[in-house]
């Protein structure tokens, strides 16, 4: 139970709605409680006050009592006309209405309820005590219960005072909420009903898109790199597509990168062991006789023996890069000296090639704090680069230019160029814009990754500039 996202999110969500419904209702119960009860007091003490003026004014112009020389007849005509105001006022208001002397004795009493006429009730003095209305809730000794006591002047004969008195049971008062409390659980299953069908729909929302989220990466564990999943909407759920679809691109990229890496080391490993193992063995087996023959196997083996290494070196940089062990020893150096020390070497290739190799550098010396083996190793990539990428005929530029703070060290081919769609990923580690895997052109794909790798631990940075068919300069910026 509730073991995946939606049940969790949809139980949560009930309970929530459970309890601000349980809450609401029980705020809602105490203030009808409350209304009610005060309503039903200002109702009784209004309409109270109303009977007693009215019992007043009767009493006032007939009187009550019995008096010397009056007949029994003219007597009673008050009295019953009081009794039978006191009769329907208390089937009105629901409530037992008395008449009382200001000592609290009962001149006349309603016939509804309890019957007390003569004798004195146990009332609160408060209530006897005042010329204006009183209400009063109290515990009636005599009755066992609590009351609410409402009270209004008035006259029990015509010249003395007295009070109409309405006594009636509290747990009488406001018991027209209990029939709500029907209503409000017929309206709180609605609104449950209703949560629930919205809490389907919004955990829905949410659970669908993680869903397809989940089974893409569960496709992509196994080995399926090609997924992607639909965008919705621009919130957290949109978020998490988004950045799994940039995630999985970027692992099919890296997957795509590896394979062609593996593809490209066997091949620079495997062309220079070949030919290592041919050549020595044309040598064991005796089958160059002559000094030229052998002599030239042996620079063949040598040779390849240096380009295995060059490539067991970068394999070997860029573990070193991945494991933070690369840490440039900088000291002064005279940038121009270097630049004079790359054309001596790439001269006679140079040459042999059929391409002119240039060096424009300022006359006199430029002295950088950096790391000489590190920029010669980017140098040496960089013209290794322009080289394999320049036709016969073309021209190879080496140059050099002081700014203020930096300086600006350049190698431009006038090769075949790059196209513009591969500029931004020639410095991704494995990648290679051309797929062929000829001698001249081959390479893992490392050469560019290791020379931005080298330039940013200088505290510099390189950038490439190339048209089709017109060429390539890359510069490199250090700061003086």
């Amino acid at each position: 139970m509730f073991k995946t996202l939606r049940s969790r999110v949809i139980a949560t969500y009930l309970v929530v709605i459970i309890i601000c419904l349980l809450l609401a209702s029980v705020v809602f119960v105490l203030f009808l409680t409350r209304y009610e009860k005060d309503r039903a007091r200002d109702d009784l003490r209004r309409q109270v006050g109303v009977v007693a003026r009215d019992i007043g004014r009767v009493v006032g112009e007939l009187g009550l009592r019995a008096r010397s020389g009056t007949s029994g007849t003219e007597s009673s005509q008050p009295r019953r006309i009081v009794q039978g105001v006191l009769n329907t006022e208390s089937r009105v208001l629901g409530t037992k209405l008395f008449l009382v002397d200001s000592s609290g004795t009962v001149v006349a009493e309603a016939n509804r309820g309890i019957r007390v006429t003569g004798r004195p009730l146990d009332l609160p003095l408060s209530l006897l005590e005042k010329d204006s209305q009183q209400v009063v809730d109290e515990f009636l000794t005599r009755f066992g219960r609590e009351y609410l006591f409402v009270s209004a002047p008035t006259l029990v004969d015509k010249t003395t005072p007295g009070f109409l008195m309405a006594i009636k049971p509290l747990n009488e008062i406001g018991t027209g909420v209990g029939s709500l409390i029907w209503y409000m659980a017929l309206a709180g299953l609605i609104a449950l009903g209703v949560s629930t069908l919205l809490a389907l729909y919004l955990s829905g929302t949410i659970s669908r898109p993680i869903g397809a989220v989940t089974q893409a990466a569960r496709k992509m564990a196994a080995g399926d790199y090609d997924q992607e999943v639909p965008v919705k909407g621009s919130d957290e759920t949109g978020e998490l597509a988004r950045d799994f679809n940039m995630m999985a691109d970027r692992v099919r990229t890296a997957y795509e990168l590896q394979q062609n890496f593996v593809g490209n080391v066997s091949h620079e490993l495997r062309t220079p062991l070949t030919s290592i193992e041919g050549f020595s063995q044309a040598l064991l087996d005796g089958v160059s006789r002559e000094e030229d023959e052998r002599r030239r196997s042996l620079e063949i083996i040598n040779q390849e023996s240096k380009r295995l290494v060059r490539v067991l070196n970068d394999l070997l940089l860029l573990s070193q890069m991945d494991a933070g062990e690369l840490r440039p020893e900088k000291k002064p150096v005279d940038v121009v000296d270097l630049m004079r020390k790359m054309d001596s070497l790439y001269h006679a290739r140079a040459d042999e090639g059929g391409v002119s190799l240039l060096l424009d550098t300022p006359a006199s010396a430029v002295t950088l704090n950096t790391d000489p083996d590190r920029l010669e190793l980017v140098l040496t990539n960089l013209l290794d680069n322009a080289m394999e990428y320049t036709a016969p005929g073309g021209t190879i530029t080496l140059s050099c230019t002081v700014g203020a703070e930096v300086v600006d060290i350049s190698v431009a081919d006038t090769g075949e160029g790059i196209r513009p769609e591969l500029l931004p990923r020639i410095f991704e580690r494995f990648y290679r814009g051309e797929k062929s895997r000829a001698t001249k052109r081959g390479g893992a794909g490392l050469g560019l990754s290791i020379c931005k790798e080298l330039v940013k631990t200088l505290g510099g940075r390189i950038r490439v500039e190339s048209l089709p068919g017109e060429g390539t300069t890359f510069t490199v910026t250090l700061p003086l």
